[in-house]
């Protein structure tokens, strides 16, 4: 619980930083893999979400839908592209869903290097994608609040070629009383401000 918090605070200042500009506006005109979510966690089942499986599964659903309708179709590889070509591929990749994120899964230290399983997987989906950068939803989140909830996704941005973390993010959404899809599909649609924005 305390390394959550400190997670948290550690990613105060970028998160406000995210909701007024497109941090990752310089990478939109490069090569990116987008992988699907690694991790789910709910702090509060009385929400009314939907499973965690269900709601990752959705979420890259709309992720996907979100980067291509913000013009990155083509440059992006988005998480349904990154899962089509890794079935194509399942020997070489393995599951996309899978990998082995979770040293990161509380933060990534700057000067710190990416270990395996989670570097060694990225070399090879960004190579499927002519990539070099691969961007890693690490949790999809479900966080109580006194009169509901709220969903957040921790991000993170890696040189997959030199194992190097650039930039991570806790993503927060919208409050609400409970849940809605809707909520869901305003935070994928934030994660592809956070590229192109609106």
């Amino acid at each position: 619980m305390i390394r959550r918090f400190l997670l948290l605070f550690a990613f105060a200042a970028p998160v406000l930083a995210a909701q007024q500009s497109a941090p990752l506006a310089p990478y939109a005109g490069t090569k990116v893999a987008v992988v699907p979510v690694q991790f789910f966690h709910v702090d509060s089942s009385g929400w009314g979400a939907p499973a965690g499986l269900v709601l990752r599964a959705t979420f890259d659903s709309l992720v996907s839908v979100a980067l291509n309708e913000h013009g990155l179709a083509g440059t992006w590889a988005t998480p349904a592209d990154v899962q089509r070509s890794a079935k194509r591929n399942v020997m070489y990749t393995g599951d996309p869903r899978n990998l082995g994120a979770f040293p990161v899964r509380y933060g990534a230290k700057k000067d710190a290097p990416i270990a395996d399983p989670l570097a060694s997987n990225l070399r090879r989906i960004v190579a499927l994608h002519d990539a070099r950068y691969a961007l890693v939803p690490v949790e999809l989140h479900v966080d109580a609040e006194k009169a509901g909830g709220h969903l957040g996704v921790r991000l993170l941005l890696i040189d997959a070629r030199l194992s190097a973390p650039l930039w991570q993010v806790d993503l927060i959404g919208e409050s609400a009383a409970t849940y809605s899809p809707k909520l869901l599909e305003k935070l994928a649609t934030r994660v592809a401000e956070l590229v192109v924005a609106p």
